[in-house]
Order: C-alpha cells, then structure tokens, then sequence
C-alpha cells in the first residue's frame, strides 16, 4: 500500500499519517558518523522502529520526493521560548537603522497602545547606527506611558523619565550599572543587574492568557524552521504555568519539545520543585543555570585584559561569580549532586576561565554546559576537551561587525573557535538564543559554514564548519547537551521528528541562499508545511 501525500499540512494539523508507516523515496541523514546515510525510516506510534528495513508489503510507505533529504527533527540548545513568545507582541526594533527610526517607531507605537499598559519593546542595536547608545530622550514619544526598550542581547534596557521615577533614588545592584551623563544624572540606560534588578521586577507580567497564547504561537513559529525540541532557559513561575497548561488543556499542541533549564537569581536554591517534576517526552528539567558575566556588544563581558575600544573597562562579573568566589563551585556541586546539568553563560574570555575554575572539578561526568564560548584564550581552549560548549553561531554573524573594534587585531583570534573547539575535543551544541537572533537554524548554519557577518564580510573563516559538522551540533550534538538520547539521531528507538528539506542542504550554496524547509515532523506526526512531491 502506497500513500503520495498531497494535501498541505498546516501548523498544529490533525494526525494524518498512518501510525505504522515506512518514510521513503528522499535522502536520509542518520547523523550517525558510522552510517550518516539511509533510504528508509520506519515509524510506529510515534517513534522510529526500523532503518532500511527490508520490503514490507503490509506496511503503508509515503514515497518522499528522491530530491528532498530528511535529517532528525533540528534542536534549538539555547532558547527563550517564554521570553520569545512575549516579544512576538512587542515592538521589533532589530531593523532600525537611525536615531530618527528609532524614536519614529516609538511614537507611533505609542498612539497604538491600549490605556494603562507598559510600552515594550526590543532589539534595538547600537551598531546598527554608529554607536551612539539610546537614551531616555530617544523614548519621548511614549509621553508619560512608562517604556522600555531591551537591547538586542538583552543585557542593557533604556527606559523613559516615567520608569525612571519608578525606580527613583534606589541603589544600583551590584554587577550593574546605571548610565550617568557628565552631571550625574541617569540617562536612561541601564545595564545588566540595574535592567534585570531596577526595571524588569517593575514591568507588569503578562497576563495568563497572554503567556499561554504566545506559547503556541512560539511552538508553531519553531516548527516553521524544523525544530522539534528546544532546550529552553526559563524562569521557574513560567515553566510552571506552561506546566499546567500544556498537561491539563493542549496536549497535543506541544509540538515542540521543552528541554528546561532554571535560570537562578537567588542563593540558596530551591531544588525541591524540580526534583519533584514530572519529567516526560514533551516537557522535562534538565538544569540550572547562571551568569558569569554579559555580552560583547554592551561591553560588559568580562575579559582578561580591556577592551581596545574602552581601555579602563574590562566587563563585569555577575551574579554568583560577583558575590563570592567559591559561590559558583558550591552552586555547580548542588546542582550535578541534585541530578541536574549546570549551565553558565560565560562570553568573555575572563569567564570561560572563572567557570571552567570553579565547575570543571565538580564536573567528571562533563554534563555541564559552557554557554556562548564567544571569546576563549588559548589555555581555556585546553581545557575544554570532552566539555560541552553550546553556542549560537548567528551571534557570530552578529558580532563580527563590532568585534573588531571590542579586540583588536591581536586578540580576534580568540573569537567564536568552531574549529578549534573541535580539534581540541569539545562537544558542540548549537542553539539561537531567540529571541536575541532568528531562532531559524538555516540562518546559524550559514554562519559557520560561511563565516560571514550580518553585513556579508568575512570574520574567522579559518573556524568555518562543514555543513554535516553544523548540522550535528543542530542535532546529535544539542541531544546530547540536552541529555536527550532519544532525540537527534535517526535510529531505532529514537522519536520520530524530522526536518525535510525540498533542497539538498549538502549542495547548497549557503552564502547566497537557504535550503526550503518542505516539512516538519513531531513524534511521526506532519506539523508544518507539505511532504508532497
């Protein structure tokens, strides 16, 4: 029996394909390294039974398109999903290429606004336009309606005078910083701790239904790109109210599924809710997570020697790091000794080297995950061997352009390592940090197959990857990161989650265009585009 699917498969559309059923006619990458290669997949109830399984004339087969190639379902290893979904309603400032586009948008979002709610918005880029860092002037438009306007990394907010005067006189948190001008007035600016301490505990929580609407709408914006899992960082109050949600009304909804990491932001932690959580195939805890330092963009990740663009400045360390020295390693020995992977975002060169410090003795099973990597000295790079690095090879599209300038010609060889990480023995995990870059996998491949800047110039080619290297660390690599074994891989007893490409991405010419994404497949069932031929 032989089924060609014509019908187009729409987002979150009901089960079409038969529950046991033989894939067939396309490419199959395996990303198994022994047998990357396979012509037929066979799936019952969800799950992969059988890999070029001999003729079976009782089972239903769905002939593929010969030129579509099938990978496993791709995996997002670092992503905001919650915070993601939020932003799909507020105002994108990522385009905005002036002072005077910046403040336009501003105004007439202003005029759209319903009464009595907060003005947010994101993605606003300094680079984009010279370098001149917005103020709360830039937010005037907005008139007394309190606004905020997160930075493209998250890491820095302008606010207007109206949440200025919410947070008044209040003393800026250490591992923050609250921007002054030359009076000793704020500027509206705020960094780090000051956004996420000052401002971000003021802004009004979505409400319920808010939350829960932007989660499907997250879910089906993944499955758009081939995701079919996601190891997400969240706060606890939200994964707790997607944790109701999803297992008490909208079940079958989850087509994406929710690998989670706690972000922390107190000591001691609470690890009784998480031990106590149901774990299961669409919704698990997998870590917890904290800050070492911030980003390049802001200048406030933290390096070994200044910034050749600002020499009196070296970044911050945040949070635990901040605190007290042997903080970090007790957090990291609490939480591998509760069962869990501990995360740390570490982007300066300085931070790698205080994490890898503080976790690497308590990390023997090298279960840890060394999030962003983005600049790394030569000694660190050593001592990565075996370890996880989880990176986000759009940020290095992003970065390049700025990068430059932050290093200087002598240090950029410390700058996104791909190469390097993998000849020394790490253990790549690719990820977007949505919504900080496009959560589309296809744009990160492009990064590191290209090495090519947001603006088309070259940065570290000699770091390049090939596209079965990217693709693993979209796949094999995140599953492993994510301590999804069951995921990744297109073998026996793994899920049934797949990405079909209408084009061959091993033949694409990635610096000038993306492979079509023809489907996307969750737990054997079509939840995005069209397997037709």
């Amino acid at each position: 029996m032989v089924y060609r699917i014509g019908a187009r498969l729409m987002l979150h559309a009901s089960p079409t394909l038969p529950a046991r059923v033989r894939l067939t006619g396309a490419r199959f990458w395996t990303a198994d390294p022994m047998n990357p290669w396979a012509a037929s997949v066979d799936i019952a109830d969800g799950r992969i039974t059988a890999v070029d399984a001999p003729p079976r004339p009782d089972l239903p087969t769905i002939t593929l398109p010969a030129t579509a190639v099938v990978t496993p379902g791709l995996i997002d290893a670092h992503i905001h999903l919650s915070l993601g979904g939020q932003t799909l309603n507020q105002i994108d400032l990522s385009a905005v290429h002036s002072r005077t586009e910046f403040e336009s948008r501003i105004e007439h979002a202003a005029r759209m606004l319903a009464p009595g709610r907060w003005l947010r918005a994101f993605g606003w880029n300094e680079a984009h336009w010279g370098g001149e860092r917005p103020t709360s002037v830039w937010l005037r438009g907005a008139g007394n309606t309190p606004c905020i306007a997160y930075r493209m990394d998250q890491h820095a907010c302008v606010v207007n005078d109206a949440v200025l005067a919410l947070i008044g006189a209040e003393p800026c948190p250490a591992g923050g910083e609250i921007v002054r001008d030359s009076t000793g007035a704020a500027t509206g600016l705020l960094l780090e701790q000051a956004a996420w301490r000052l401002v971000n505990p003021r802004v009004p929580i979505p409400t319920v239904e808010d939350r829960r609407a932007a989660l499907l709408a997250t879910f089906q914006h993944c499955n758009s790109f081939g995701i079919t899992a996601a190891g997400s960082m969240e706060y606890e109050s939200d994964l707790r109210d997607a944790h109701e949600y999803l297992r008490t009304h909208v079940r079958a909804a989850c087509t994406v599924r929710v690998i989670a990491t706690i972000l922390d932001r107190e000591w001691p932690v609470d690890f009784a809710w998480g031990r106590a959580f149901a774990n299961d195939e669409l919704l698990a805890i997998a870590g917890w997570k904290s800050f070492i330092d911030g980003t390049l963009g802001s200048r406030t990740a933290r390096m070994i020697a200044p910034y050749a663009d600002d020499a009196s400045n070296r970044g911050m360390l945040v949070e635990f790091a901040a605190e007290d020295p042997d903080r970090l390693r007790t957090w990291a020995r609490t939480v591998i000794a509760h069962g869990f992977s501990p995360s740390v975002h570490a982007i300066g060169d300085e931070a790698l080297r205080v994490a890898l410090d503080a976790i690497a003795p308590e990390d023997h099973a090298r279960i840890a995950r060394f999030e962003h990597c983005q600049t790394m000295d030569d000694a660190e790079l050593a001592r990565m061997h075996g370890r996880i690095a989880s990176m986000q090879p759009l940020h290095k599209a992003d970065d390049a352009r700025v990068a430059p300038a932050r290093l200087g010609d002598d240090r950029m060889h410390t700058f996104f390592r791909f190469r390097d990480l993998l000849t020394a023995g790490a253990r790549l995990a690719f990820g977007s940090d949505w919504p900080i870059v496009s959560c589309d996998p296809r744009l990160g491949i492009r990064a590191a197959v290209t090495g090519l800047a947001l603006d088309g110039t070259p940065c570290r080619t000699d770091q390049n990857l090939t596209v079965e290297e990217s693709l693993r660390a979209y796949t094999s690599g995140a599953a492993d990161a994510l301590r999804a074994p069951a995921l990744g891989r297109i073998a026996p007893g793994c899920h049934a989650d797949f990405c079909v490409f209408t084009d061959d991405p091993f033949r694409c010419q990635w610096a000038d265009t993306l492979p079509r994404i023809m489907a996307t497949i969750a737990a054997g069932t079509p939840v995005y585009g069209s397997i037709a031929p």
